[in-house]
Formats: C-alpha cells, structure tokens, sequence
C-alpha cells in the first residue's frame, strides 16, 4: 500500500500541468535552496524556470531592488541587493533582506555606473571614458566583458542593454550612443553603433535623434529603450528598437509642456509611464502617467498622482517611482538619498527608509533576478565565473546565490 501511495504521488507530480508547476514554483523564494534544486529535477523544470516569464512571476511574488551608495569617497561605494515585503493587515512595506554584491565574486568590478538591466541581465560600465563594458548576471556570478571601439574626440559615451526576438531567434545586444565632435569649440554629431553577443563587433547604425545623456534603468519594454533627450524644451521621449535596431519618438503625457526637467521614466505592467511634475496653484504634485497602447499618444492616462510632498527644502525635488506593490504602495526615490513609500489611498509618503547607511546619496533601481545563464545566451562570446564554490565542513558545496 504504501509502495502504491508513493508511485501515485510521483506520476502526479511529474505529469502536472506546466501552468499549475508555474504557479507552483514561482512561489518559492529565489534564496531558496529548493529551487535550485528544483532546476536539476528534469530539462522540463530546468527550461520552465530558466525562462524570462518565470523571473517576471517572482518578481511579483518577491519584489528586490539594487541600491548603490554614493558617498563622498568613491572608493567606499558599495551595492546592496533588498528583498522588498509587502505589508499586511494594513501594515507598510519592509526590507526583509538585503546583501552587499561584492566586486570580483558578484560583479566583475568595484570601478562601474549602473547602465539598465533586461530580463535579469544587469549592463555596466568601467573606465573614466566608460570602454568597458560588462553583462553580467550576478546570480551566477557570470559576465561577459566587451571593449568599446573610441573615436576621439568624442562626449557623452552612454549605453543599454536589449533584447531582440525576431523569428524565435533570441539575441541580447548593447547599443552605444556618443556625440562626435571634430574640435573642442564645434557642436556634436549623434552617433550609434550596435554590438550583438555573439558576434564580436560593433557596428554603425543609422544616428539617434538625442544621445542618451542619462538612461533611466528600468525603462526596457516592448523590445525598446526608452531616454530623455538633452533639450531645453523637452518635445518627445527617444526609444531605440533592438530587433529593427531604429531610433524613434513618442510623445509626451498631454499636461506636460516640456518646461521642467524632473521627468522620469520607468515600466508598470509592461507599460511604459512617466512621472512628471505637476502644479496645482501654488501646490506641487507629481503625476504617473501610462501609456496604455504603446506608441499611441491618445493612450495616455494619469494611474496615480504623488501630492502632499516632503517639505520644499530650497532646491529640486525629484520623485522616480521605482516598484508598485500590489497593497496600493509605491516605493519612490526622493532625490537619490533616500527611499519612500507613498499610499496612495491615504495619498501621503508614510515612511523612509535608507536601506543602508551612507553619508552621501543612492542610486536605488528596481531589479529583477534572472535564473538564465549567461552560457545560454553567450552564443561563443567568453563567459567568465569565479571558481568553484568551496566546500564546508560538512563536504557539502556553499550557495554562492547573492540572494541566499
């Protein structure tokens, strides 16, 4: 009998439906030990849990951050990856868990900027000209490394990391914007380049509208980069097309008039939105406007409206919306020094936070872990790892998951 109850238990589990095993193993915790055991069960679950989707499901079910420190002495920066939990029986949120990514072993380098992240992968770059970059997956502590070709002279070397997917063939790719500019005194001409994993070169593409002068992190959606164009009077969002590789323009929420530069891009529910500033009479707001059908203006509609703001303390005050938690909370950054939580049914910030300790700013991002190796995605590029993980006492290997 008990033989008869064990094999019925084993044929039920393995011949589950894949959609209940989603729902079933995107509730685990990525720290877990159990999922990455799950992934040695069969190449079924292995593949099922290597997928972008199932990264999306747990990052609705665990909601994570990177949050990097900015203090006054560069050399003590530092990133720290949190665990974001939701509150309950009307309780706010609360960071369950954060760890320090150490360079060399999580991430290549302690000498980066933070470019954006794409289905996991997180782009950095190192160097004072930022020619180096990297695409990393810190929960395998994996990365590719990719020297940038430097016409001279030139400004304004910025960078994202994409997806492109065109009949069922994946390929990551990294776009280069810069400004080329025949002397010190002349104006600068808007260049591009493409550099496709796998292929081992960049190449020139047609010239952006605007180079990218600061690329929001999160604003990946749809197969497009999104970017504020430097202009004085701000007309349009650019977006860059990783599978056409083309540059375009969206327009802008309809009460905006492109006069104020705290403009700040992101992705909710895979749309895009935009939290601009808003004033009311005499009273600031910020409101998050979404683009419901992409690339259709008339598609605008303002989801959430951030008021009763933190005391005007004599400068700028930016508002970015990093992660929208299902209890009605938004964790927003103020300024790049601290975190807050805005309710939006008492329509006020209810708490701070810091996550970390630092006497200067942060850059805190909202960040997806992906379980997808970069061997998978390479495509013969060189994957470099660090050794293998060290044994404990007990003979038995240590996790070298960042988020254990």
């Amino acid at each position: 009998m008990d033989h008869r109850r064990k094999r019925v238990t084993k044929n039920e589990i393995t011949d589950l439906p894949v959609c209940l095993l989603e729902e079933i193993l995107s509730r685990l915790p990525m720290r877990s030990p159990a999922l990455g055991q799950c992934r040695l069960v069969c190449k079924t679950w292995l593949h099922l849990i290597s997928e972008t989707y199932f990264s999306k499901f747990q990052f609705e079910s665990h909601p994570r951050m990177l949050v990097r420190t900015l203090p006054e002495t560069y050399r003590s920066r530092e990133i720290i990856s949190a665990r974001i939990a939701e509150g309950v029986n009307g309780r706010t949120f609360k960071v369950e868990r954060s760890k320090k990514l150490v360079p060399e072993r999580e991430l290549p380098t302690a000498n980066f900027e933070l470019v954006n992240s794409c289905h996991g992968l997180l782009c950095i770059s190192e160097g004072k000209y930022r020619n180096v970059i990297h695409v990393c997956n810190p929960v395998f502590r994996e990365h590719i490394t990719i020297k940038v070709n430097r016409p001279l002279p030139f400004y304004l070397n910025s960078f994202g990391l994409g997806l492109s997917i065109t009949n069922d063939k994946y390929e990551y790719k990294v776009l280069r914007t810069f400004c080329l500019k025949t002397n010190r005194s002349a104006p600068g001409y808007p260049r591009a380049e493409i550099y496709t994993i796998g292929t081992k070169r960049w190449r020139r593409i047609g010239n952006p509208h605007s180079c990218i002068e600061k690329l929001d992190f999160n604003t990946y959606v749809h197969g497009y980069i999104h970017w504020i164009p430097d202009q004085k009077l701000l007309q349009f969002i650019c977006s860059f097309n990783f599978g056409k590789e083309q540059f375009g323009q969206l327009p802008l929420p309809p009460t905006y008039d492109g006069n104020d530069v705290r403009v700040k891009l992101g992705v909710l529910k895979d749309c895009l939105c935009v939290s601009v500033p808003e004033k009311v009479g005499s009273v600031d707001k910020f409101g998050i406007w979404v683009m419901k059908k992409y690339g259709v203006k008339q598609s605008w509609i303002q989801q959430y409206v951030i008021e009763n703001l933190y005391p005007d303390v004599g400068r700028l005050k930016f508002y970015e919306p990093l992660i929208f938690l299902s209890t009605g909370e938004i964790l927003v950054s103020f300024n790049g020094e601290f975190l807050a939580c805005y309710n939006t049914k008492m329509k006020k910030l209810v708490k701070k936070s810091t996550i970390t300790q630092t006497k200067g700013g942060i850059h805190a991002i909202a960040y997806n872990p992906s379980l997808v190796s970069l061997n998978v995605v390479a495509r013969g590029e060189k994957v470099r790892a660090p050794p293998e993980p060290k044994k404990n006492k007990g003979g038995v290997e240590e996790s070298f998951n960042p988020y254990i």
